[in-house]
């Protein structure tokens, strides 16, 4: 009888370990909310980094891809670079940005942003 009680409670203490929230997605050692905010930071260099960190989670968490398309229309050239690189692999998932991704191939006023683009919008084809 004292077997299954202690059996019992160690039932209950793994079910309860188990049932509390999931545990937010990591990138860089930061769960990706800190990542979305730094998107907002006065300084390019803090937010290109927080586009790749954003790109290494991708899908794996659903505030990383919409944070990666609204970069692509950030003000520096190096960011929405580096948020392109992100969608570079293509697909399902990519296909979101494919509006965002023509305008910047077509108008972009950078030659390096305008490559990307079309390289990403390429690859989102399947071609």
């Amino acid at each position: 009888m004292q077997r299954l009680k202690w059996f019992l409670i160690g039932m209950a203490l793994a079910l309860a370990a188990g049932c509390g929230p999931a545990a937010p997605t990591l990138a860089g050692g930061k769960p990706v909310s800190h990542w979305v905010e730094a998107l907002r930071d006065a300084d390019p260099k803090k937010r290109e980094e927080a586009v790749e960190k954003l790109r290494n989670v991708g899908a794996a968490d659903p505030a990383a891809f919409p944070a990666l398309v609204a970069a692509l229309k950030d003000p520096s050239a190096r960011v929405r670079g580096a948020a392109i690189l992100g969608f570079v692999k293509g697909g399902p998932a990519a296909k979101v940005a494919v509006p965002t991704l023509q305008d910047l191939k077509d108008h972009d006023p950078d030659p390096g942003v305008r490559d990307y683009a079309a390289r990403a919008l390429k690859n989102i084809a399947g071609g």
